[in-house]
């Protein structure tokens, strides 16, 4: 198949490219790990706890990297001018990718500035979305890996991308319905709601870059 041919030159030419790529695809993976984790830290330990500022500068850390990452893929994308015709789509991908990991660090930022109460049992709502969160991350990094080795796969992982965001909007929902459900005050809600939808947008956006790279794909196969 043309496509797959010009993809599998693509990282042949570089096996120096071809590692950060896939560096780069580990930094995602391991942001939504250390959310989690922080997520939990937050709920168990509180706001101010050594383990919650841990979780927090490790992901910070992870942010870092893959920002250095980004660029240096960027750089060898344009420098050695690999398959022109890719090479926006290639750089696309990564700068979306890359949004991942700077919404769940400002998620971070945000519970350490705001310092939200959270009811135990909104808590454990919170933690379910999240699980579905990184279902939806992970097949969506499945999905960008299959466009570089074998885009007979994009299709299938994308249709499960499009199944795990749809049910986080659904847990996303009945978790604000719950919270409105509760005794705290308005404000409380209003504030707590924001954490709700900006957890949902990161499955938002996987699911756009899913959606990018079966256009992508489409390109390459016709």
């Amino acid at each position: 198949m043309f496509g797959f041919s010009r993809l599998t030159t693509l990282l042949s030419q570089s096996e120096t490219t071809e590692t950060k790529v896939y560096l780069f695809f580990e930094q995602v993976t391991l942001s939504h790990h250390k959310s989690v984790q922080m997520w939990n830290s937050y709920l168990t330990y509180g706001p101010t706890s050594s383990e919650f500022e841990q979780a927090l500068t490790e992901l910070q850390e992870i942010e870092h990297q893959a920002d250095n990452l980004k660029r240096e893929i960027e750089q060898t994308l344009y420098r050695k001018t690999l398959i022109p015709d890719l090479r926006s789509d290639v750089a696309s991908l990564i700068d979306l990718t890359d949004r991942l990991i700077n919404k769940q660090e400002t998620i971070g930022l945000h519970l350490k500035i705001e310092q939200p109460l959270i009811p135990q049992s909104i808590a454990a709502e919170l933690l379910t979305l999240l699980d579905k969160v990184g279902e939806t991350i992970d097949h969506t990094l499945l999905c960008a890996k299959s466009f570089f080795t074998d885009l007979q796969r994009v299709q299938e992982y994308h249709t499960k991308v499009i199944a795990f965001e749809s049910e986080a909007d659904r847990l996303c929902t009945r978790t604000k319905v719950l919270l409105f459900d509760t005794d705290l005050p308005l404000v409380n809600k209003i504030q707590l709601r924001y954490f709700c939808d900006r957890i949902d947008q990161v499955a938002n956006l996987a699911e756009d870059i899913s959606d990018r790279i079966a256009i992508f794909t489409l390109k390459r196969v016709q």
